[in-house]
């Protein structure tokens, strides 16, 4: 079997290509370099790498060439600053990168495309623990929302771009992933930032530190992302641990594990930034009775 992964050389991206090669699977990866850094790709006799920039490119030649089996969409501009900082780009580039890959499927060896959508689009006060079948919610006065919305418009992408081509699909809602190979300045998420924050002079929380998040070890991540991709068909599922948390009882963990003193100092919180998340997993529960999730105590320690 052979795999195709955007987004390669990114977090979550090659962590995926790890696990995929650890079970047996022929990968091909393309990545930009936008956020992704050469040192995450496998050094591995089935991995071949393309630097490609899908945003202006489609992949047909090397997915024509590779016959890859199955593809995964990594591919997209994360982290949260960006949100606000390049709404413009985050919005546009992410839809161009869905575009552009499925565009270049057509007619290919492709059988099964897997599409990386995220949490955010249950906007900013969804039912908890929140279903896949909670409705899509976009705020066009919240600039966060640039990445979510893309997100969401690439879900509708996969799906009839899927259904005109005859060929199957899974839409992947991960949850606060973390782990190794996160980015950790201002434009990562918050637990390798706040890892980073330890050494500053004055430690900061963004809001009052009452917001919850479920945080999902990567390896949890890419486990269940090829367990889903080889169970699931054209169907959206929530991939992430259902253990909540807040911000605050985060950050005193987070010090605890790296034997600091936590005195915090709090800065005005985002617009429209989520108070809670919490997936409902029923799905990955009833398909993987057995599987252990990574505690957050677990995880922060290996991080």
């Amino acid at each position: 079997m052979k795999a195709l992964v955007t987004g390669a050389a990114g977090f979550l991206g090659s962590h995926l290509c790890d696990e995929l090669l650890e079970r047996g699977y022929k990968v091909v990866g393309i990545d930009n370099f936008f956020r992704g850094k050469k040192e995450n790709l496998p050094v591995h006799p089935n991995f071949k790498f393309y630097e490609v920039d899908l945003v202006n490119d489609d992949a047909g030649d090397i997915i024509f060439d590779e016959k890859p089996d199955v593809l995964f969409h990594y591919a997209a501009i994360n982290g949260t600053e960006y949100f606000y900082d390049i709404p413009t780009k985050v919005f546009n580039d992410n839809i161009e990168i869905t575009k552009n890959i499925l565009n270049g499927i057509k007619d290919s060896s492709i059988k099964k495309v897997i599409y990386t959508s995220t949490s955010e689009v249950y906007g900013d006060n969804p039912p908890l623990p929140t279903p896949e079948s909670h409705m899509i919610q976009l705020n066009v006065f919240s600039d966060r929302d640039s990445y979510a919305s893309s997100k969401a418009i690439g879900e509708f992408y996969v799906k009839y771009y899927c259904q005109e081509y005859g060929i199957n699909y899974l839409i992947l809602r991960p949850f606060n992933t973390y782990g190794p190979r996160m980015d950790n300045t201002k434009y990562g998420q918050v637990v390798p930032e706040f890892f980073r924050k330890l050494d500053d002079e004055q430690f900061t929380i963004i809001g009052d530190g009452t917001p919850t998040r479920s945080f999902c070890h990567v390896d949890d991540h890419k486990r269940l992302a090829v367990m889903l991709s080889e169970e699931v068909s054209d169907n959206v599922v929530n991939i992430g641990n259902d253990e909540e948390i807040t911000i605050l009882d985060l950050a005193k963990k987070v010090h605890k594990v790296g034997g600091k003193e936590f005195n915090p100092s709090f800065l005005p919180p985002r617009d429209y930034d989520t108070k809670r998340r919490q997936p409902d997993i029923s799905k990955i529960k009833e398909l993987f009775e057995d599987y252990k999730f990574i505690s957050i105590d677990e995880g922060l320690k290996k991080l």
